[in-house]
C-alpha cells in the first residue's frame, strides 16, 4: 500500500512538473512577423559662408525637403500580442531628402559718420576726412557771411583749404559801399600766383592760391 502511494505521488509530481514546464513554455511562446514601414528621411541643414552678405546676416539659398524610405523589420510578439523585440533587416530609399542650404554672411562693412559704408578701413577714413573738411568749410563760410565787409563768400572745392570772398567797394561819388560790378559772363580767372585759368566758378585756381580776379 505504501509502495502504491509512493508511486502515485511520484507520478503526480512528474505530471505536475510537466504541466508547470508546459505552462511556462506556453506563456512564453512568441511569434515572429516581417513588417514593412514607410518612414520619413529628415533633411539636414548645410551652412555656406558668403562674402557678399553682411556679417551677422543669413539667407536661405535652398529650402529643405524631407525624403522617404521603406524599412523592413523582423518583429517578435508574445502570446498577448505585445511587441518584445524589433530588428531592422533592410531599408530602401524611395525619395532622397533635399538639404536646406543657408548662406551665412562674412562681409564686414565700415560706416562713415555720414552714413556711407565702405569695404575697407582706408576708404572709410578718407570719407571721415572729407566730412571733417566739409564741417570746417561750413564753419568758415558762416564766419565769412557774418562779416559785413565781405560778400560772395566761397571755398575751394575739396580738398582745397582756401576761403575766397569779395569786398564791398566804397564809391566816393555815391558816398556808400556797393558791390563791384562783376561781369556775369566770365571767361576765366587770373590766379594769385599768376596762372590763368579757364574756369569760371568755384574750383577755379584751387591749386594756384585762389582767384586774384575774374576776367
Amino acid at each position: 500500500m505504501s509502495f502504491l502511494k509512493k508511486a502515485t505521488g511520484y507520478l503526480f509530481g512528474i505530471s505536475f512538473f510537466g504541466l508547470a514546464v508546459f505552462g511556462v513554455a506556453y506563456a512564453n511562446a512568441t511569434t515572429t512577423e516581417i513588417e514593412e514601414r514607410e518612414e520619413t528621411v529628415n533633411y539636414s541643414v548645410e551652412t555656406i559662408k558668403d562674402n557678399t552678405l553682411r556679417k551677422g546676416t543669413t539667407k536661405v539659398k535652398q529650402e529643405g525637403k524631407n525624403g522617404s524610405k521603406t524599412v523592413t523589420y523582423s518583429v517578435v510578439y508574445n502570446r498577448q500580442g505585445k511587441e518584445v523585440n524589433r530588428v531592422k533587416k533592410s531599408e530602401v530609399i524611395n525619395k532622397k531628402a533635399q538639404n536646406k542650404v543657408v548662406l551665412e554672411g562674412t562681409l564686414v562693412l565700415y560706416k562713415c559718420s555720414d552714413g556711407t559704408e565702405f569695404y575697407t578701413v582706408a576708404k572709410r577714413d578718407a570719407c571721415e576726412k572729407k566730412v571733417a573738411w566739409r564741417k570746417e568749410r561750413d564753419r568758415r563760410l558762416q564766419e565769412c557771411y557774418a562779416d559785413s565787409d565781405k560778400f560772395n563768400c566761397w571755398y575751394d572745392e575739396y580738398p582745397g583749404t582756401t576761403l575766397h570772398w569779395n569786398y564791398w567797394v566804397y564809391t566816393p561819388s555815391y558816398n556808400y559801399y556797393r558791390a563791384p560790378q562783376v561781369n556775369p559772363y566770365r571767361s576765366g580767372a587770373i590766379c594769385r600766383d599768376g596762372w590763368r585759368s579757364s574756369a569760371t566758378g568755384r574750383g577755379a585756381c584751387s591749386h594756384h592760391g585762389g582767384v586774384s580776379m575774374w576776367i
